[in-house]
């Protein structure tokens, strides 16, 4: 590296990346004091003030004395070999501080700065992870790994301890699976049970599950006198400071996954996506609500394409769930259309033939009449709309397409659920789940060439693109070669979902767009519930890799 670069001024470097990030953090609904500034700071730290609410960035000028003793007391530190090496990592890494800084002020601001710094530090980190993590290069990555790694070794050895970074770190799972010290199917398996129990203590199922050697059993059961410890001390000894940093920051950068904005706004900002409550089926509702969804349909499918799908799938779900509460014609048709029902709730595609048509055959007589092709003469004038819906999600939306009432929480979702309309894998979804996806899907917003998932990386989360346009390549001979596009209402990702291989092809934004992500541990909760989900999606699965198959065969004709 030449002496003119290391002359940039990394304080101006930061500035730039704390504008811009001011920027695109209020793009989520993140909102900063108006007074925030980047300012800076003396010595080796980089923190928030919470008595002036304002950052703080050291970091070293290497065309002054005090700053080159500081350049080499970390390359001490750190076992950098040069200036340059030491240069470079602060250029990858100037983003992820700044970040981590805001992080801090906006849980502050927000009121939600708590007495744990430890925690503090963790969440911070999330917020850091999702804007600066996937912007990296693979072999960004990889340097940024390989130079925190002979930190850590560099750090442990002059503080002769080992391990503290990683039994401290936010989630004892990841941090053993990156450390190697459980296998991927382990943590899988324990990430899903941690998920679907509601169980927050990892390390407890850990110690339980007789696969530990006893020294790691024994850390376990030290990690919260470990995190006490942290939260006495801080900053009080700086060396061991920046180590807890370093190796949580190479854990960041190792694990598989992947953090959002727009999640961290949700978790830890308390900012909740502005949709309408869920609604859940009665198991036996009563006929006026099914009249009622049906009419709703009729009133709304002409002005919005999309509440009229909302409320036919309604309509259809209240009536499955009014036959499966009484006995069909055909004794023994009752158990299978209980086990059933699921699958064929979550089966309709818009102008094919409903199978409601052929449950008719086996309903009731009483029942007859409120399938769809006696329904309509069934349907009272009088019956009064939106009084008789049986949620307030559906008669707010009733009101809001019908009587055009103001009401900015049921546009947002009808909006979320007219984009989920545009995917061959949700559209056919019952209502009831769309309203359920809508709310955990994050937003994630690219700027024109920027990744969303890079080539053989590991993350095995699902998304679709709502605005834009998105362009695939691979690497071949060294170069990446464009395969393809992506379009709005389009999958993409759900391959390393089915395999938990590393990822296929890189994925950049051609033009400002944004996507949709489903996590894939949501997904995979989702999918156990609604295993539709999985039909839905290996279809689509099926489809690109049909597309690239012959996309490889004409290259290769």
């Amino acid at each position: 590296m030449s002496e003119e670069t290391l002359n940039v001024d990394l304080f101006a470097l930061g500035q730039k990346h704390f504008n811009a990030f001011l920027a695109e953090f209020a793009s989520y609904g993140l909102q900063a004091d108006p007074g925030l500034e980047l300012r800076q700071g003396t010595g080796l730290l980089c923190y928030y003030s919470l008595e002036d609410r304002q950052i703080y960035l050291s970091v070293p000028d290497f065309n002054q004395p005090t700053g080159k003793l500081q350049a080499l007391f970390l390359r001490s530190l750190l076992a950098c070999a040069n200036n340059e090496e030491l240069l470079r990592f602060f250029h990858l890494m100037i983003p992820h501080i700044i970040a981590h800084e805001m992080a801090h002020h906006y849980r502050h601001r927000y009121g939600l700065f708590g007495d744990s710094l430890w925690n503090e530090e963790q969440i911070a980190n999330k917020l850091a992870v999702a804007v600066v993590k996937h912007r990296l290069a693979p072999e960004e990555k990889a340097y940024a790994r390989d130079f925190l790694r002979r930190a850590i070794e560099s750090l442990s050895a002059k503080m002769e301890e080992k391990n503290i970074a990683v039994d401290s770190y936010y989630s004892v799972l990841h941090a053993l699976n990156v450390s190697g010290q459980i296998g991927t199917a382990d943590f899988e398996n324990i990430e899903m049970i941690q998920t679907t129990l509601g169980v927050t203590d990892a390390g407890q199922m850990l110690e339980g599950s007789g696969q530990l050697a006893q020294d790691l059993v024994e850390r376990l059961e030290e990690r919260d006198e470990l995190i006490e410890t942290i939260d006495e001390q801080y900053v009080a000894d700086q060396i061991k400071y920046i180590y807890y940093h370093v190796g949580w920051l190479y854990l960041d950068l190792t694990s598989r996954e992947t953090e959002y904005v727009d999640e961290f706004a949700r978790r830890y900002l308390n900012l909740s996506v502005d949709l309408l409550p869920l609604v859940e089926v009665d198991e036996d509702p009563p006929d006026p609500a099914v009249l009622a969804c049906f009419k709703a349909y009729q009133d709304t499918r002409s002005l919005s394409p999309v509440a009229g799908r909302y409320f036919y799938k309604r309509y259809r779900s209240l009536l499955l769930a009014r036959l499966k509460a009484v006995e069909l014609t055909v004794a023994a048709q009752t158990e299978r259309l209980k086990r059933e029902a699921t699958l064929i709730l979550e089966n309709w595609n818009e102008g094919q033939t409903d199978t409601l048509a052929y449950l008719a055959q086996l309903a009731p007589p009483a029942l007859r009449p409120l399938f769809p092709h006696l329904i309509t003469a069934q349907l009272d004038p009088a019956l009064a709309l939106p009084d008789s819906l049986p949620t307030e999600t559906d008669r707010r939306l009733w009101q809001h397409v019908v009587q055009q009432a103001e009401d900015k929480t049921a546009a947002h979702t009808l909006y979320r659920l007219g984009l989920l309309d545009q995917t061959d894998v949700y559209r056919p979804l019952p209502a009831e789940l769309m309203l359920k996806l809508a709310g955990l899907f994050c937003l994630v917003k690219l700027a024109p060439g920027e990744a969303v998932i890079w080539e053989n990386e590991r993350n095995d989360d699902v998304y679709f693109l709502i605005e834009g346009k998105l362009e695939v390549f691979v690497t071949r001979e060294g170069q990446p070669a464009k395969i393809g596009g992506i379009k709005p209402g389009e999958i993409f990702g759900e391959i390393a979902f089915f395999t938990a291989d590393p990822r296929y092809a890189t994925v950049r934004a051609a033009e400002p767009s944004q996507c949709f992500v489903l996590t894939d541990t949501d997904l995979q909760l989702m999918a156990f519930e609604h295993p539709t989900i999985l039909m839905q999606m290996a279809g689509a699965l099926a489809k690109r890799l049909a597309d690239i198959y012959q996309t490889s065969r004409n290259e290769t004709v």
